[in-house]
């Protein structure tokens, strides 16, 4: 799965419901209406909403008209047949193999040294760090393992094994430098500087220099790191001969000699002479056995092919080139003693010494404190160890990178030398990768630092000044030269060190480090997140001003924690551009966490953040939380971290509102909402996903007892908008969900605690969800009413009234009855004089009339089945319809629907009549021309009233 900051979203209807959205890259995955990411400014706001102002072309607010032909209330907003596949979305972004184990175990240690009042940060950020450093070492190991015993053939999967172990080593050789490096930044060192005497070593003057210069000592800790992360020379043994051809030396070379002497030599003269018989040589030199235009060195000693400028046997290359990279290998790891071992080895003991000159003189007896550092092998029993004349020494070695051959192993021979000396360019061409190439330049200043010290201690002679020197500080100068050299190795157009994106975006994170640059990466991740949340087409990786991704989790994890580290240390600033930087960077990381529902350790890194910062994200992130365990766990974990619930809860439920508002559009209200109750259960329309994200939303303001302010509030609102859009099975979601008995209590008492607006609300809460009990009602009448009919039609009206069935008939009349006859009589009449009487007005209008027309219904009904004096129950309602203190005739009117209930009564008022004169009720039995036919019934009714 490629990266992506938030799942995909799985609302997909065949015809379009949500607003238009900008095509997303490969990065971004899913619409923006589900991305945690997304701003409060993507939507218009200025929309017709329910529980919004109503907004006019020219921003001015308006009102909807009712009634009338413009209303619009023959066009429903139900879901149609070709929408049934709208599905809930799915919340997983990110899988944990993406994230890798790590981020576990990370967070467990950042939980478990995570600075408490009192504690000394510096403490916790080595606890952290060496937590850290144990960690991924395991995970490179571990991915070492799986590497070693890979034993498919797969290509992808052992690309993939491949890439995962690089990845783990680069990341441990990361933190290794962390570990190293961090620690020291910002420690003041109080060594007393003493005058140094004529007899002491001068690694007295460098421990002294690494106490009073911090560049110096940084490069130092730089180049420890480099030599301890690189691997060791690769020394051929491919098969039993080759260790035998490197102990053998220059054997071609040998035996083209002895060849020679034999060829040319007079036996007479070797007899005569005897063991003092001397053969000299051509001083141009002799032809290869293998190459006879070839030319090769007659003398043997160290410095002879180097003062003959000839080359070795054709058969002697593969040792040259081998001998001098290994040794190269060796210098490069900083093994000196290795490099030493393996010069005498190949049967060249005498560049043993050469190799280990670069160790300063020490004697026990003089320089006794600097005498027992493990880096020298001086004893008292041993005397004087190193060199009296390193300064010479380096020159000796820059001459030999200099000078020109055309040995096989000549890149090699030169690049080794020019480490021991501390030249850059002779080094250059041996280097392999980007840390090789630091390394060369790290080397080059340190050794270019010491001699000036020394020089301006007076510990270098005059003679040796006038030979030539590298001096890498007349390149680089002496500021900001660590950033000069990742900077030099860092050019978008250099090709040199080809890598992974990761591992090169690594690379950029372990140069922010050593060149004292975390801020300007931080800052980088923290521009690529605001700009992926402003644009979600951001492509971060064709960033060419970068190699960082803030869409590479890994990456992610590891600056994240790098600021926690900093935090600890206190080297990271608590205001400014750089801690806003910081807090975008850990709030990116824990969307990256939700997205891949690692909800247990948010609340963890949400303690990081400011307080104002953290109330946003995680108002942000909670509302994908969807199992209540995980609620509960995070509702423990904001009480551990001493986090602001009930404000981030708030924010939860304002963004879910936010965000949701766009699909409760109520320009045109839907007409005979209760006829969704004449269709089956199961195919009525289902709660949809935005419905559920705020009921959803809501429910986490169950858990904290002083939100229930708030969530009255909310579940008003919510309400208002179900029932504004039609939505009755979201609105019965809510009520089933959050019952009022979880708001307010039965006894008034207990109540005392709601504010007198909060306790109308509450009010307003009650009746809205009493709709639904009213409808629960309605429909369990509706459902017996219907078995009747089926009853009725199998086995006549006797089956229909023996047994059971009439009196649950009758006790589901008197339940719908006395529901529907409050709705009908009083419902949100009160509400009609609060702050949202359009809204409130908008509602009555929507159902007051169908269910008036269904209590009339009932009415009939239970005449027809139960008594013949329900009947008089619909004159009755009739009554309370006219009466202008209940409203119910406005609503009516407003919606032009008063002349069909005038026909309704007409309809009942006869049955009625016909009741009274003993007529037969059912119209089987009714002969045709024999209808009762009453005058009283026979008008018009006035057309409805204009719309106000």
């Amino acid at each position: 799965m490629s990266p992506a900051l938030f799942s995909p979203s799985k609302f997909t209807p065949k015809r379009a419901r949500y607003p238009p959205v900008k095509a997303a890259s490969r990065n971004q995955q899913f619409s923006r209406e589900n991305s945690l990411l997304m701003s409060d400014d993507d939507y218009d706001q200025k929309e017709s909403i329910a529980g919004s102002d109503i907004f006019g072309p020219d921003d001015s607010r308006v009102m909807v008209p009712y009634g009338g032909a413009e209303s619009g209330y023959g066009d429903s907003l139900y879901i149609g047949e070709e929408d049934e596949d709208y599905e809930e979305e799915e919340a997983i972004a990110i899988d944990e193999e993406q994230l890798g184990p790590e981020v576990d175990s990370f967070a467990r240690y950042v939980d478990l040294y995570r600075q408490k009042p009192g504690d000394d940060g510096r403490d916790c950020a080595l606890e952290l760090i060496d937590g850290f450093l144990k960690d991924t070492e395991e995970h490179f190991l571990q991915a070492q393992s799986r590497t070693n015993q890979y034993t498919g053939d797969d290509d992808d999967a052992i690309l993939e094994i491949v890439a995962e172990t690089a990845f783990y080593k680069m990341e441990y050789e990361t933190w290794n430098l962390v570990s190293r490096l961090l620690p020291e930044r910002g420690v003041e060192y109080t060594h007393t500087l003493r005058t140094v005497s004529e007899y002491e070593s001068n690694e007295v003057l460098r421990r002294q220099l690494l106490d009073e210069s911090t560049t110096f000592r940084e490069l130092n800790i730089i180049r420890d790191w480099l030599r301890a992360i690189a691997p060791y020379p690769e020394i051929p043994n491919e098969d039993a001969e080759d260790d035998e051809v490197m102990g053998c030396g220059h054997m071609y070379t040998l035996n083209a000699l002895k060849q020679y002497k034999r060829d040319h030599m007079d036996p007479e003269e070797f007899v005569s002479k005897g063991p003092n018989a001397q053969f000299e040589y051509p001083e141009r030199g002799i032809p290869s056995i293998e190459d006879k235009s070839q030319l090769i060195s007659t003398e043997m000693d160290p410095d002879g092919p180097i003062r003959q400028e000839r080359g070795v046997a054709n058969g002697d290359n593969y040792y040259e080139t081998t001998f001098y990279k290994v040794l190269w290998g060796f210098i490069r790891k900083g093994d000196f003693a290795g490099a030493a071992e393996w010069c005498r080895k190949c049967d060249q003991a005498w560049r043993a010494p050469v190799v280990l000159g670069g160790r300063d003189a020490v004697d026990w007896l003089v320089d006794e404190e600097v005498a027992d550092d493990e880096m020298y092998d001086a004893s008292p029993e041993q005397g004087p160890s190193g060199n009296r004349r390193r300064q010479l020494w380096r020159r000796a070695c820059y001459a030999l990178a200099k000078r020109n051959s055309k040995r096989p192993g000549e890149l090699w021979e030169r690049a080794a030398y020019g480490l021991l000396a501390g030249d850059i360019d002779s080094a250059v061409p041996a280097c392999e990768n980007w840390h090789d190439h630091v390394y060369t330049q790290v080397n080059a200043l340190i050794e270019a630092e010491y001699e000036n010290f020394l020089r301006k201690e007076g510990r270098v002679s005059a003679q040796v000044l006038k030979l030539p020197a590298p001096d890498a500080l007349e390149t680089f100068g002496s500021r900001n030269i660590v950033a000069k050299i990742v900077d030099s190795l860092s050019r978008p157009n250099d090709f040199r060190f080809a890598a992974s994106p990761q591992n090169t975006a690594l690379r950029a994170v372990q140069g922010a480090i050593i060149s004292n640059r975390i801020p300007k990466l931080v800052n980088i991740f923290a521009f690529q997140l605001r700009e992926f949340r402003r644009n979600p087409g951001y492509e971060p990786e064709k960033d060419t001003n970068t190699p960082v991704d803030c869409t590479d989790w890994k990456l992610l994890r590891i600056v994240t924690h790098l600021i926690i580290l900093l935090q600890h240390l206190g080297q990271w600033p608590e205001s400014g551009p750089d801690a806003d930087a910081a807090q975008e960077v850990v709030a990116g990381y824990i969307r990256m966490l939700a997205a891949a529902e690692k909800y247990g350790i948010i609340p963890l890194y949400a303690s990081r953040l400011s307080r104002d910062r953290c109330v946003e994200v995680m108002g942000e992130v909670l509302m994908h939380v969807t199992e209540e365990a995980t609620r509960e766990d995070i509702i423990r974990s904001f009480r551990s971290y001493e986090l602001d619930t009930q404000a981030t809860l708030k924010r939860t439920m304002e963004n879910a509102f936010i965000q949701t508002e766009v699909f409760y559009k109520h320009e045109e209200l839907p007409i005979q909402i209760l006829s969704e109750f004449s269709i089956p259960q199961q195919d009525r329309r289902k709660v949809q996903p935005e419905d559920e994200k705020l009921i959803r939303t809501a429910e986490w303001m169950i858990h904290l007892d002083e939100m229930k302010e708030d969530l009255i509030h909310a579940g008003v609102m919510m309400f208002k908008r179900f029932y504004l859009t039609g939505r009755l099975d979201a609105a019965r979601a809510l009520a089933e969900r959050i019952p009022s008995s979880y708001i307010v209590s039965g006894e008034e008492d207990e109540n005392d605690d709601l504010p007198d607006e909060s306790q109308g609300y509450a009010s307003v809460y009650i009746e809205y969800e009493f709709l639904i009990e009213g409808l629960d009602a309605l429909d369990e009448w509706n459902r017996l009413l219907a078995a009747g009919t089926a009853t009725k039609r199998e086995g006549g009206i006797a089956a229909l009234r023996r047994g059971k069935f009439k009196d649950e008939l009758q006790i589901a009349y008197e339940n719908a009855e006395s529901k529907l006859g409050v709705l009908v009589n009083s419902w949100l009449v009160q509400s009609q004089h609060h702050s949202d009487a359009e809204q409130v007005k908008h509602i009555r209008n929507t159902y007051v009339p169908d269910i008036t027309i269904a209590l009339h219904n009932i009415h009939l009904a239970a005449g027809l089945n139960l008594n013949k004096s329900y009947y008089s129950k619909c004159l009755d309602l009739a009554v309370l319809v006219a009466n202008p203190s209940s409203g119910v005739a406005e609503t009516f009117i407003a919606t032009g629907r008063m002349a069909k209930y005038v026909d309704e009564l007409a309809n009942v008022s006869l049955l009625c009549l016909q009741a009274a004169k003993g007529a037969s009720l059912e119209p089987t039995l009714v002969k045709p021309g024999h209808e009762s036919k009453v005058s009283i019934w026979n008008v018009k009714p006035s057309a409805a009233p204009a719309s106000r």
